[in-house]
């Protein structure tokens, strides 16, 4: 399987990535973000929920306000999306560059006169040719669905954040530890109760709230099961009444004693909990904690007989015949 071979490769993958951004010269990063009242962050599918974990960081570190919004609803809408009285800009998010809704949006945005940064993977996307700046992260990605390249561009979209506040990127002990953690990782596959379960939620408040979105969908991807996410503590406002015996609750934790209580409630109600505890104060980990539910997504995959690397009702790319007006 080469989605399982793609997971596996990360820790290899961080490395190359961070000495390639380590090596770009200074005009490379988007300087012009800075300048804004407000950044928004903009992707379809598995690249939203990337929008979400990275604007909150770009925003921890900057100070600048964002907002990170589907690609979707800017082609749906029908009135300006972006306020007047607000300088902006914005990240456009996509692997493949070519993502139907997100170059009609970046195409809206220029029109506009928005400027516009974009990351990819595709150095011959139309993203690269639409965006004021674009960055094509130099990874090759064979899986239908995200897992690496999620990683790595969300890596390498906080450690852009870091340089554009002037702090000095520092990713290198947990890049070093990556392997290990992976390997630990791994043992989940000898847990039948967390495999054999037949509803997974994933909490997450502030970077990881984005991480507990791409999780669920991770799970729905490669192994059809039933998932939900929520922003931690939205949990308790009504979507506890679904806990039973065969529900599995991950938290992603922020090192918030509330959110500890609310996983110790879910516990008590007879779910299984699972505590993914952070690795470092500011949500840096987040590009790493989300392995967990891509090897998840797989061993459930495994269990069920699924291909991952033949989702069911999926391609790569999502292209549409679609206009903006």
């Amino acid at each position: 399987m080469f989605t399982e071979r793609e997971i596996l490769s990360q820790p290899d993958e961080f490395l190359r990535i961070s000495s390639y951004l380590s090596q770009l010269p200074p005009n490379s990063f988007p300087r012009f973000l800075l300048d804004s009242d407000v950044v928004y962050f903009i992707g379809c599918g598995s690249s939203y929920y990337l929008a979400i974990s990275a604007s909150k960081y770009f925003s921890h570190v900057t100070g600048i306000e964002t907002k990170a919004i589907p690609s979707g609803e800017l082609v749906l809408s029908d009135t300006r999306p972006f306020s007047t009285k607000l300088k902006s800009s914005a990240v456009m998010i996509s692997r493949s560059g070519d993502t139907t809704e997100t170059v009609l949006v970046a195409k809206k945005l220029r029109k506009m006169g928005i400027k516009t940064f974009g990351i990819t993977l595709n150095e011959k996307s139309d993203l690269q040719k639409i965006c004021d700046l674009c960055l094509s992260l130099p990874l090759e990605e064979r899986s239908i669905v995200m897992t690496k390249s999620f990683s790595c561009m969300l890596l390498s979209l906080f450690f852009i954040s870091d340089k554009l506040s002037g702090k000095k990127p520092e990713y290198t002990q947990l890049i070093n530890s990556s392997s290990e953690f992976v390997s630990k990782l791994c043992q989940i596959e000898q847990d039948q109760s967390l495999i054999k379960a037949n509803h997974y939620v994933f909490l997450g408040s502030g970077i990881y709230e984005g991480i507990a979105r791409e999780s669920a969908l991770k799970l729905q991807e490669m192994s059809l099961s039933m998932t939900q996410a929520f922003s931690s503590l939205e949990y308790r406002h009504g979507p506890k009444a679904l806990v039973t015996k065969n529900t599995v609750i991950i938290l992603y934790a922020s090192k918030q004693h509330e959110e500890i209580n609310l996983l110790n409630e879910m516990k008590e109600l007879g779910a299984l909990t699972v505590l993914r505890p952070s690795l470092v104060e500011d949500g840096r980990d987040a590009f790493l904690q989300v392995i967990f539910a891509q090897l998840l997504g797989l061993f459930i995959a495994k269990y069920k007989g699924l291909n991952p690397d033949q989702p069911k009702n999926l391609s790569r790319t999502v292209i549409l015949n679609c206009d903006l007006n």
